[in-house]
């Protein structure tokens, strides 16, 4: 029995190696999958990005976005039932196609909507601090929220050119937003013309 155990001892070092090399590559595999899943099932909208500060230079190879009419969210506008402590919870956007295809907002809301109708679109934001009302109810200022999306990679020595257009209003960006109102980067646009399509793998 001592040189069993003798030999097996050894091996749990390899064993816990190989267990969590599984443990990682399953995650891994669930986030691209995810991912993959959104861009292939997700309803598309289409944003209008909105300029950045041209002193907020890039960071490596990848494009700073921010987006009309939903970075920026007034707090007079939202509607639902606000917390009576402060708390940190997702925003809910109702998004519809306008007359020029680009996503309008027709409702924000600290619930998820129970219904929808045919078109319509429901963009979770990242958790923000909601602040409870005070007693009087009024509300004042402003959000600005994040959805996951304001960061876009690109080829090495490209990005300047396209953090022109999007700083001269001429980039749109067409989005995909699963049921849970998760949202992932399909096409990258300029003047309407797609530039860069994501691949689902």
């Amino acid at each position: 029995m001592r040189f069993l155990r003798t030999l097996r001892a050894p091996l749990n070092p390899v064993i816990a190696a190989l267990v969590s090399a599984c443990v990682l590559i399953g995650t891994l595999a669930v986030m691209i999958e995810s991912r993959a899943s959104i861009l292939r099932h997700g309803e598309e909208i289409v944003l209008k990005t909105a300029p950045v500060d041209p002193r907020d230079l890039m960071r490596g190879d990848y494009v700073r976005l921010r987006y009309e009419d939903i970075s920026t969210v007034d707090i007079a506008l939202i509607t639902g039932q606000w917390p009576e402590k402060d708390r940190m919870a997702p925003l809910w956007l109702t998004l519809v196609a306008g007359e020029d295809g680009l996503a309008d907002v027709i409702e924000v809301s600290t619930e998820r909507p129970s219904t929808r109708a045919e078109g319509e679109v429901v963009l979770k934001s990242k958790p923000e601090r909601l602040r409870a009302a005070s007693k009087s109810g009024a509300r004042t200022g402003s959000y600005n929220l994040t959805f996951g999306i304001e960061r876009y990679y690109v080829p090495e020595g490209e990005g300047l050119e396209i953090e022109k257009a999007r700083n001269q209003e001429r980039t749109t960006v067409a989005v995909r937003v699963s049921e849970d109102g998760e949202a992932q980067i399909a096409r990258l646009m300029i003047d309407g013309e797609t530039l860069y399509a994501e691949p689902l793998y």
